[in-house]
């Protein structure tokens, strides 16, 4: 059975390293980064089954960063995002 990896893209460290220990204790291969750009960065550096964004970042907005996924070539485009 393969680990399905998952990049999570939250500002909060102390969120993201809660939720971030309640899904790799359920399986789930989990990259967190910081921003958005840090975001971006890592999906373009390796595959993802899912992407779980917050909002409200310091950097960059989620909603642009969403956008920005949907524009990247290939099926990086195509990742969920949550």
């Amino acid at each position: 059975m393969s680990t399905h990896q998952l990049l999570m893209i939250e500002d909060d460290a102390r969120l993201a390293a809660m939720v971030g220990e309640y899904l790799t204790q359920s399986g789930f291969a989990v990259t967190h980064m910081p921003d958005g750009a840090s975001g971006l960065a890592a999906l373009q550096d390796r595959p993802v089954d899912l992407v779980v964004l917050d909002l409200m970042l310091p950097d960059i907005d989620g909603l642009e960063v969403c956008r920005r996924i949907r524009a990247l070539p290939g099926d990086a485009a195509r990742v969920p995002v949550l």
